[in-house]
Formats: structure tokens, C-alpha cells, sequence
């Protein structure tokens, strides 16, 4: 449903996002089903819409967010591009926080990233 909404009208921000939820939550299930490429394609699918969503509208912090979560969500399932991906995203959460639009619930945000970069290696 979310695809045909969002399909149908593409402009509508928020059917995109819905859709890129969408794409994210498949990956959880196919990746936790053990579809490590099914939930890489899904996540990917996410990430592609939210970066057009930023793309967008650079001031909304909420696709900024919805960036890093992709990055890291497909940084656990592809390897080889786990550093790059969690280095984009740790980027994207210092810019957030440098112009106060990180929401102090994603506070720990940044830290996290860091420590999942250095132990990516």
C-alpha cells in the first residue's frame, strides 16, 4: 500500500518516508530471517528514498536522521562498506549537532557512531 501511495504521488513527502520505513522494517525481518541479500536490497531501497527526502529539504533533521539510520542498518549486513557508511553517518550526526539539530533524544547518537567506527576497524 505504502508503494502504490508513494508511487502515485511522488511529491508527497510523507508517503516517501512512510515507504522508506517500509523498506527499512522488511530488512529487519528478511536480515533477521537469515536473507542477508533481500535485507541489504531492502535497506538500500531505504536509504535511496531518504537521501531524495534530504535531498529535498536539507534543513529537515528528520531525513537527516533517517541517513544515519540507513547507513548503519546497512553497514550490518555489507561489511566491505561498514567503515565508509558509519563514517557518512557519524558526519551526518556532527553536523546535526554542531548546528543544534540533533534532537536531545539522539543525543547519544554521535558517540555511539564513533564507537561502532573504531570497532569496524
Amino acid at each position: 500500500i505504502a508503494e502504490k501511495l508513494a508511487q502515485g504521488d511522488p511529491g508527497n513527502a510523507g508517503w516517501q518516508r512512510d515507504l522508506s520505513v517500509s523498506f527499512s522494517r522488511i530488512g529487519d525481518v528478511q536480515v533477521a530471517q537469515g536473507n542477508l541479500p533481500a535485507g541489504l536490497a531492502s535497506f538500500q531501497g531505504g536509504l535511496a528514498i531518504a537521501e531524495k527526502l534530504a535531498q529535498g529539504d536539507p534543513g529537515n533533521a528528520g531525513w537527516q536522521r533517517d541517513r544515519i539510520v540507513s547507513r548503519v542498518k546497512i553497514s550490518g549486513v555489507d561489511p566491505a562498506s561498514a567503515r565508509r557508511l558509519l563514517g557518512e553517518a557519524l558526519a551526518i550526526a556532527r553536523q546535526l549537532a554542531t548546528s543544534g539539530r540533533l534532537a536531545p533524544v539522539d543525543g547519544w547518537l554521535p558517540a555511539e557512531l564513533e564507537r561502532r567506527l573504531a570497532a569496524a576497524g
